[in-house]
């Protein structure tokens, strides 16, 4: 029998965040602890401490242009963020941490990731070219050239082994993360790619597209899975990280939660105003987070998963909340 804990459901909005003078553009939880960092088109990165009745914000400066993406390692000891500033900043996550600035590419980052032993870490650049740094010692390791127009997205598999990123070009790419070589590139048929993510089990990739759909690549036998039509235009997706559920967020100010082992949305999720740019759960999956055009950031209670991964017998049927 699943351990149940819960009482309500459906997923609940616990907190609604305000900080960022512009845009959210990027969430991220510490895995260690309840810290969220998330930065946006103010050229700030914030560092949030969120406890039931004490939510504290410290801002951290160094970017002098639009902070793209911001991540944390998994030991919780560093985030990364990048910038349109060309350049990408390691911080020490505590008050006034400092921070060591990277001169990653030739034109505006996209998006940094940590690799999952913490030693390495992965960027993307409007220059067309994803980079591996050693962390360690901050500094460049090599570059992986393939894509022909600016990168949005690049991510590690959980083993470490497999990189994935997205671009303008209309293609997924498949990446050895050891040679740095291309394995395999999926081409995207209708708009681009905008953000992946890999499933825990490593073998799924799921692709939020400019067309508003979602698609589960299979990058074994390098064929499509699922394809969701879900938005106007898809910003972001992420897996559950111990479930066979994604969230995406779209510029239709919507959230959905999709059950991919079903193949179909459970919920849809209304609140913010105006684009919703970035969505993330947390290490343990019990919440996650939304972040907008608005400025604002939302940070909801999952509630529909049980302990052992299965869902509530109460979201077998498609379900819409939304928040004033």
């Amino acid at each position: 029998m699943s351990d149940i804990t819960l009482t309500n459901n459906d997923p609940i909005l616990e907190h609604n965040l305000q900080g960022h003078k512009k845009q959210v553009l990027s969430l991220s939880f510490n895995p260690i602890n309840k810290q969220l960092a998330s930065c946006g088109n103010d050229h700030s990165v914030m560092l949030w401490r969120i406890a039931p009745n004490n939510i504290r914000c410290y801002g951290f400066k160094g970017h002098t242009d639009v902070v793209t993406s911001v991540c944390f390692s998994s030991n919780g000891r560093y985030m990364a963020s990048s910038s349109q500033d060309n350049t990408v900043r390691l911080w020490v996550p505590i008050i006034k941490g400092p921070s060591t600035p990277f001169k990653a590419h030739g034109a505006a980052v996209r998006t940094v990731c940590f690799s999952p032993s913490n030693e390495q870490l992965l960027t993307g650049s409007n220059d067309k070219s994803l980079k591996l740094w050693n962390v360690q010692h901050r500094r460049f390791l090599t570059s992986m050239v393939g894509h022909t127009n600016w990168i949005r997205c690049a991510k590690y598999s959980p083993d470490g082994q497999i990189i994935a990123s997205c671009a303008d070009d209309k293609s997924l790419r498949i990446w050895d993360a050891s040679s740095g070589q291309c394995i395999h590139t999926f081409t995207i048929r209708k708009g681009t790619g905008t953000h992946v993510d890999f499933h825990q089990s490593g073998i799924s990739v799921a692709l939020a597209t400019t067309s508003g759909s979602v698609q589960v690549y299979d990058i074994r036998n390098n064929k499509i899975q699922q394809h969701y039509v879900l938005h106007d235009n898809a910003t972001c997706v992420v897996w559950h990280p111990y479930a066979n559920y994604f969230l995406s967020s779209g510029l239709d100010s919507t959230i959905k939660i999709v059950d991919a082992l079903e193949g179909r949305p459970l919920y849809t999720l209304q609140g913010h105003t105006g684009a919703i740019n970035t969505v993330n759960f947390s290490t343990d999956g019990d919440q996650f987070v939304s972040g907008g055009s608005d400025s604002r950031i939302m940070v909801w209670s999952t509630n529909f998963v049980t302990k052992d991964g299965s869902s509530f017998s109460s979201a077998s049927t498609s379900s819409q909340v939304s928040v004033e």
